[in-house]
């Protein structure tokens, strides 16, 4: 179905390849996961696969890739698109709708499927995906595993032959991923041809043919689904890949009283949208001076919301936040609290990732480079510190706004998803700067679905437990 042969290519304006050699061939109804460090070229050749890559992102290209026989070279993306159906990994860039069901119904009034056609597919959609619930929303309301789902859905209404999944766990909840799991089976199930780039591997353990390793645009290994299940839990983390297993979330949940003041406490709280429409039950909480706690629940539950207004991106509805013991007004939290977002690209404002990171010391008379330095390589940015940030693959761009934060002058540091699109070896680098970050008196709140990461670094969690109605 998919012969990739001796491909090289290098984005315009890069200095290095981005793939080399590279080689693969993937049969009909396969399921192939292509895995290992961020920016080691996954993602380039979900673009091959799309045909991205030559027709959208430019770049010197060799080598040969055939779909079902067709040379993609000599096909413009639109005369193969009923073949091919992608999913990126921000799915925000590829919504073109305000709404769920336009976003949904979307390839197929592009394609002009009779009207009766399109309804019937819609609905059966929304059926066998489950996603009632998601009916008649706006898109950007929505968060960022639900986008995700979406964007799902509105590939699974054109029935492409061919699936192309850019970390489609990376901003799900455990529940979720038990649902994409049911999908990517189904889809098997009917024949379809699969890839996955992934580095959370084990809700693929059972669907997976094939698991390829990639390293620096080169093709480094390939197993097939029993070889790689018998590789000890060791030796995935040396070769720098999650667990192939899932990890079990066994940490104390709820409050905890010190005799001391909190660094940041929520009473009686109610978050919600900007129209104030509440999505969280009342919440109650006190972090103290160095703990890092993680924040967990299914999407939607109001966990981003929570972090905006604990920050001052957003007002409450009702109840209090206090920053050692003292109510804040709203703005003034800006200056308590600094919060990385589950999306970097909002917060990625300048021309290199030195700047970047640079712009968090702008408070400093006399900035300390070394800082700037080591935070570099400690998240092993340094090959990349003259790249323009928004060259940068998912997982790099999120180690470079974790490296502002780390570098920010500020109490409390709020991390969402801060190890989606990450590695285990990245993980582990972000994981030592959140506990070097605790052990300097930082208050860290994490929100994620990583299990790995929740329990290497928190001591306790805060769940919460689903949304209400307005």
């Amino acid at each position: 179905m998919i012969n990739i042969n001796s491909v090289s290519f290098r984005y315009a304006g890069s200095n290095t390849e981005n793939l080399t050699n590279f080689t693969l061939r993937i049969e009909k109804g396969e399921c192939v996961v292509l895995t290992g460090e961020s920016g080691c070229g996954k993602t380039c050749v979900t673009r091959l696969i799309n045909t991205l890559i030559p027709h959208f992102y430019e770049g010197e290209l060799t080598g040969e890739v055939t779909i079902d026989g067709v040379n993609t070279a000599s096909v413009q993306p639109h005369e193969i698109a009923d073949k091919i159906g992608s999913v990126f990994q921000n799915p925000r860039s590829q919504f073109f709708s305000l709404d769920t069901d336009s976003e949904i119904v979307f390839g197929m009034e592009n394609k002009g499927l009779p009207y009766p056609q399109m309804v019937q597919r819609y609905e059966a959609t929304i059926r066998e995906l489950h996603i009632e619930k998601l009916k008649n929303r706006e898109l950007f309301e929505l968060s960022g595993g639900q986008k995700q789902t979406i964007a799902f859905a509105s590939v699974y209404a054109l029935n492409p032959d061919i699936f192309v999944l850019d970390e489609p766990s990376s901003n799900l909840d455990p529940e979720a991923i038990e649902e994409l799991r049911r999908l990517c089976l189904l889809i098997k199930e009917m024949g379809k041809t699969i890839i996955v780039s992934e580095h959370r591997l084990y809700f693929l353990n059972g669907i997976a043919d094939k698991i390829v390793l990639m390293k620096h645009g080169m093709l480094e290994r390939v197993w097939t689904a029993e070889e790689f299940k018998k590789i000890p839990k060791e030796e995935y983390q040396k070769l720098g890949l999650r667990s192939y297993f899932p990890t079990c979330l066994n940490l104390p949940e709820g409050n905890l009283v010190k005799n001391e003041i909190p660094v940041v406490s929520a009473k009686h709280l109610l978050v919600g949208y900007e129209k104030g429409v509440a999505v969280t039950r009342e919440i109650n909480f006190s972090a103290y001076r160095g703990e890092i706690i993680g924040i967990v629940g299914k999407n939607g539950c109001g966990k981003t919301t929570l972090a905006r207004t604990i920050c001052g991106l957003q007002r409450e509805i009702q109840g209090e936040i206090l920053y050692n013991g003292e109510k804040v007004p709203t703005k003034q939290r800006m200056k308590k609290a600094y919060l990385v977002m589950q999306d970097p690209d909002y917060q990625l404002f300048t021309d290199s990732v030195y700047q970047e990171l640079s712009l968090a010391l702008l408070a400093q008379k006399t900035p300390d480079e070394q800082q700037i330095i080591n935070i570099m390589e400690k998240l092993n940015l340094t090959e990349y510190k003259d790249h323009h940030p928004m060259s940068l693959s998912g997982g790099q761009k999120q180690r470079t706004a974790i490296g502002v934060a780390a570098l920010r002058d500020c109490d409390v540091l709020l991390f969402d998803e801060p190890t989606s699109g990450l590695d285990y070896k990245n993980m582990e680098s972000v994981a030592e700067i959140l506990q070097k970050l605790s052990k300097e008196g930082k208050t860290i709140l994490v929100i994620s679905h990583d299990n790995e990461l929740l329990m290497k670094i928190c001591s306790r969690i805060i769940r919460i437990n689903g949304v209400i109605s307005s």
